[in-house]
């Protein structure tokens, strides 16, 4: 890789001591990601650790980076960062950006890493520059990604930590950073337009986030009180879409929300951008749900702005329990640990072997789904998702 021309040296550059982190940010958007970055270098810097950030994920390691300030140092206090930068060391100062929305450093979902010789670059990358340890943060993408980055090191594989930061809560075995906040801000949206509706005498189909996990859309719309809850996984027979249209139809008002994953592979064949909402409109319009002038029925499309929101303080809060068991479990010399956080007395650290992706929901949560009352939907819905008595 050619030296950079800008004036900042790389971390290959400038003196180091005996452990050099690099945390790597990647993945979608989520309330959370600056709130662990700087946890990660709160406790790393009172670790002696020495901590860096890559400043476009997974990218900043390869050919694809399209920044030439690829690496760049995290401290605390603004004093440090002026005597680094005094020293031609980039460095950003983090002490204050606990609840900052978004993320300074990350990268969305970077597709060449699926290639073998590209995550064999960025382990060749991650020695020449002297790293020592690694945390990944981001959902289930970043975390199968950090994984198959890991074979690219051989037999010398670094000390390695992934933190869960997702608005989908896709990781089994921990609740996200990020998924509180986005219930709320969710739910908060959702609400409205259910007020919205009643005021109006309208029906909204409300798009939400869920591309393959439905556990966002669930909760706000628990949360919010909708009407019905349609989940990614869900495919209607005809009868069921049928009983649903009548239902809607014989309703004074109602708050549908759509995940947006709702029918994605026919949408993508049959209706190209066509929306998960607008989807499931066109669907209930062919047994007889129509918008009328004085009976709308409202597709809303789906927002992201959610993923912008600032974190709560229970996700901060999270951020830190999890950041303080990761050094824990580096000093202990544990390596490719994930630290989850469930509850208050359901806490700890578990190995990359034992972490799946989970993208079902709770089965207590189906009596929840439909506030109609819908026998066949609920047949449907029993008869097809009875994977586990916990979990559909």
């Amino acid at each position: 890789m050619t030296e950079p021309t800008n004036p900042f040296l790389r971390p290959s550059r400038v003196p180091r001591g005996e452990r050099r982190l690099l945390c790597v940010f990647d993945g979608g958007n989520a309330p959370g990601y600056s709130s662990v970055a700087v946890a990660l270098t709160e406790e790393g810097t009172r670790r002696g650790f020495e901590v860096w950030a890559a400043t476009e994920g997974f990218r900043s390691l390869t050919g694809d980076a399209t920044h030439e300030l690829r690496f760049e140092r995290m401290v605390v206090s603004r004093r440090e960062r002026y005597e680094l930068l005094a020293q031609n060391i980039p460095a950003r100062s983090m002490g204050r950006r606990v609840q900052d929305a978004g993320s300074d450093f990350r990268s969305e979902r970077y597709l060449g890493f699926h290639q073998r010789e590209t995550r064999d670059l960025a382990a060749q990358t991650f020695r020449a520059q002297g790293f020592t340890h690694l945390v990944c943060v981001g959902g289930n993408g970043t975390f199968e990604g950090c994984k198959a980055w890991l074979q690219s090191f051989g037999d010398e594989r670094p000390p390695t930590a992934f933190v869960n930061v997702s608005i989908d809560n896709d990781v089994g075995g921990d609740r996200a950073i990020g998924f509180l906040t986005g219930v709320e801000a969710g739910a908060e949206i959702a609400r409205g337009l259910y007020e919205d509706s009643y005021t109006h005498k309208r029906i909204y189909l409300l798009e939400m986030m869920g591309n393959r996990s439905g556990r966002h859309a669930l909760n706000c719309g628990v949360a919010a009180r909708a009407h019905l809850i349609v989940l990614p996984f869900f495919s209607f027979p005809d009868e069921v879409l049928r009983e649903i249209a009548e239902g809607l139809s014989k309703a004074e008002h109602a708050l549908v929300v759509v995940a947006e994953g709702y029918e994605a592979e026919r949408r993508k064949r049959d209706l190209p951008g066509v929306s998960a909402s607008a989807f499931f409109k066109i669907q209930l319009e062919q047994y007889g749900l129509r918008d009328l002038p004085d009976r709308r029925v409202i597709a809303e499309p789906f927002s992201r702005h959610i993923r912008g929101v600032r974190p709560g303080f229970a996700d901060v809060s999270a951020a830190y329990l999890k950041a303080t068991m990761l050094f824990e479990a580096f000093d202990e010399g544990r390596t490719e640990v994930m630290p989850f956080v469930l509850a208050a007395h359901d806490v700890g650290v578990r190995s990359f072997e034992t972490i799946t992706r989970e993208d079902r929901v709770e089965r207590a949560f189906l009596p929840l789904l439909d506030r109609f009352g819908m026998p066949k939907l609920r047949t449907w819905v029993r008869d097809h998702f009875t994977m586990s008595e916990q979990i559909l």
